[in-house]
């Protein structure tokens, strides 16, 4: 299982180079950390472990992903305090459980969630907003961005525009570009519940074709992965956590309809996350979970999930259908 992860990061990462965004894109991250056996972990530390999974790391919106994430410190991940049980916590410790997509749920343009026509835009990866520190280089044909949040957080990004011949844009126009490829890089730390650090390091590669004016279909294609180290004390326990996660999607194929969403009908997703948890005074624990999502052209996605070693086989009608597992 591990093996097959880290097999999905690498292959995610080699393709990577860096910086770029669309809008209409939830948001990926992750980190690197030590493995333990199930006899080593102990009940608490391994419901941290599982939990880390419900969530993104955190940046993992700045990157073009299918993971939904958040850049708030507010909204980081720390293991939860000793005794908080019940309602949304409990459900947390518990990990994404079989009824839910990890990382933050998956984004709403890859379901069906973004409709086009008038009041929605250009529809699902149809839009892009570029920053005011951005500058074309007539060296790499790239509009190339870069920002600094916070003294602590860099953020580069980097544009290509192609009309539908295949010649380079220096802009992106509304009617005749047809194709635009977003690299992202994000590093840096952030602080966050006071007494915490997270240090972040990841990025994406993302291409979206078919936008030109007139065009029936839309075509996807993107890696991401990214690496999350924390480290610090959250109701007066000292730990440390890693999370890495990443996903490769292939050949995302989305008819376009006026005036309503519209769900893909090819390709597919595949999703990578683990995360270790290391409580003061306790043994390390890892987690770890593997989502492939399959398009066939009917109103039915098919999702096989496999956490910890064990499979199972699911589907999630589109868009807004409950996901499912036998």
């Amino acid at each position: 299982m591990r093996a097959a992860l880290w097999r999905d990061i690498m292959q995610s990462s080699s393709r990577i180079q860096y910086p770029l965004r669309i809008l209409s894109l939830g948001a990926v991250a992750v980190m690197m950390f030590a493995c333990a056996t199930d006899n080593a972990t102990s009940p608490v530390a391994s419901s941290e472990a599982a939990a880390a999974l419900v969530s993104a790391p955190v940046t993992f919106d700045q990157v073009n992903s299918s993971f939904v994430g958040s850049s708030s410190p507010d909204n980081a991940f720390t293991p939860m305090a000793r005794g908080r049980e019940g309602g949304e916590g409990e459900r947390n410790r518990r990990g994404p459980g079989w009824g839910a997509f990890m990382g933050g749920g998956i984004g709403e343009a890859f379901i069906g969630g973004i409709a086009f026509g008038r009041g929605f835009g250009r529809g699902p990866f149809g839009e892009w907003r570029e920053s005011d520190n951005c500058a074309f280089s007539t060296t790499t044909n790239r509009l190339e961005c870069t920002i600094v949040r916070g003294n602590s957080l860099t953020i580069n990004r980097s544009f290509s525009f192609l009309d539908a011949a295949g010649a380079m844009q220096q802009a992106f126009d509304t009617a005749t570009t047809n194709t635009v490829n977003v690299k992202t890089s994000v590093n840096g730390t952030i602080t966050h519940h006071e007494t915490v650090t997270s240090t972040v390091n990841a990025a994406s590669d993302f291409t979206v074709t078919g936008l030109a004016s007139g065009s029936t279909q839309r075509t996807v294609n993107g890696t991401s992965a990214g690496t999350e180290s924390t480290i610090g004390t959250r109701d007066e326990v000292a730990f440390t956590a890693s999370r890495t996660a990443g996903d490769t999607i292939t050949g995302i194929v989305i008819p376009i309809q006026d005036g309503r969403p519209t769900y893909p009908t090819a390709g597919t997703i595949v999703r990578s996350m683990q995360a270790t948890v290391t409580l003061s005074g306790e043994s390390p624990s890892t987690s770890s979970r593997r989502e492939v999502i399959t398009f066939d052209g009917s109103a039915t996605a098919k999702v096989v999930i496999t956490h910890d070693g064990v499979t199972k086989n699911c589907t999630k009608p589109l868009p807004h259908g409950r996901l499912s597992c036998g």
